[in-house]
């Protein structure tokens, strides 16, 4: 993002520029697309996508965030910051300030569907990071689908960029082949969500989720012959990959109620990546009973020595990292995961899953369109 926030005249975002994309190449261009495709890892456009239009412009393999899921990632995109400065540490978000834990894009209590009447509320109070829309010194255009663009997570960290919602992939094209008419120099941040969707739902590779990934590069064959010349950049990039997870190698901690017992309250974070709130004393007790019944499985590690060792990106740090993290992080190795559930929580399995520490969920495809040069 600092590349993207350099090339539009802010230098003020903590980490370095892209040397693979060095901002004085985007500083002319009159309009930057930044076009994040949920879930699009690089292992996805290598393994179904192979000679396309993503692979033949793919400039770098990036590593995404940690940890590597939309709420982290898409956080850092809206603001320009790292996890450990903007705080989103994941998809639950234990926060202290209301002592609720919430799944934090829709804004909705754990176990509770939809948004809870408080979003709104919270989205203000709790989502405190500024926007980098409101710190770029031009006009910004945020294209997300319909359902989510006015949503408070959306329009908190959006700032004062224009949202525009889309109702399918061929709109979302035509809403960025519009915002490249407007005469002065812009960003363009625009989200596509479907890969993701179905590759929860039926794995990575399944046959509908790779239809699915096929047909973003069909829409964008269209969109480059229709915006040939155009004085722009189109740059896409995901926020995590994905992993295929068996449902045999799903660990429920309530199989183990003595070691749930030790919790202070659910486990947070991701199903890879899980930070544990422990009751006083525990620690020790826990941390053994995990490694002897789990430890072919995860690792578990203090939640203090991640943000010491730069997992979160760099200082300064969010004042409510430490305790959003709680006091250790359980990482699961191969293509393991693990859960608890609440009373009446609904018993979900998703086939594909990201959030973790391999190469398949961090690495992700930086691919460069010189709409200029077409």
């Amino acid at each position: 993002m600092a590349t993207v926030a350099t090339a539009r005249g802010f230098t003020g975002l903590p980490c370095p520029p892209l040397d693979c994309l060095p901002a004085q190449a985007l500083a002319p261009v009159r309009h930057i697309v930044l076009l994040v495709a949920d879930g699009v890892g690089e292992a996805q456009v290598r393994r179904h996508l192979t000679g396309g239009l993503l692979d033949s412009h793919r400039i770098a393999t990036l590593e995404s965030v940690f940890p590597s899921t939309t709420a982290s990632a898409v956080g850092t995109f809206l603001t320009g910051l790292p996890p450990g400065q903007h705080g989103l540490t994941g998809w639950h978000v234990w926060f202290s300030a209301i002592a609720t834990q919430l799944a934090v894009l829709p804004l909705s209590r754990r176990g509770v569907r939809g948004p809870a009447p408080e979003a709104e509320q919270w989205a203000q109070q709790l989502l405190d990071a500024p926007p980098l829309a409101d710190r770029l010194p031009c006009p910004v255009e945020i294209i997300s689908p319909a359902w989510i663009v006015d949503s408070p997570f959306n329009r908190r960290l959006s700032g004062q960029a224009k949202r525009t919602g889309y109702r399918a992939l061929p709109e979302m094209f035509a809403a960025i082949e519009s915002a490249l008419t407007a005469p002065e120099p812009s960003y363009i941040y625009a989200y596509w969500p479907d890969f993701d969707s179905k590759a929860h739902e039926v794995g990575p590779d399944g046959e509908a989720a790779v239809a699915t990934l096929r047909s973003l590069e069909t829409a964008l064959a269209g969109f480059l012959g229709r915006v040939q010349g155009a004085n722009a950049t189109l740059l896409v990039t995901a926020d995590h990959g994905f992993i295929a997870a068996p449902a045999d190698r799903l660990i429920d901690l309530d199989d183990s109620p003595d070691l749930a017992a030790m919790l202070a309250r659910p486990l947070s974070g991701e199903r890879r990546v899980s930070y544990v709130h422990l009751k006083p004393g525990c620690r020790e007790t826990f941390c053994a009973g995990m490694q002897e019944r789990y430890g072919h499985a995860l690792w578990c590690v203090p939640s203090v020595d991640l943000i010491r060792d730069g997992w979160f990106g760099p200082p300064p740090h969010h004042p409510d990292l430490a305790e959003r993290l709680g006091d250790l992080a359980l990482i699961l190795a191969d293509d393991w995961t693990l859960r608890d559930r609440l009373a009446g929580e609904d018993d979900y399995r998703l086939p594909g899953m990201h959030g973790g520490v391999s190469d398949a969920e961090r690495m992700v495809p930086l691919c460069r369109f010189d709409l200029w040069q077409q």
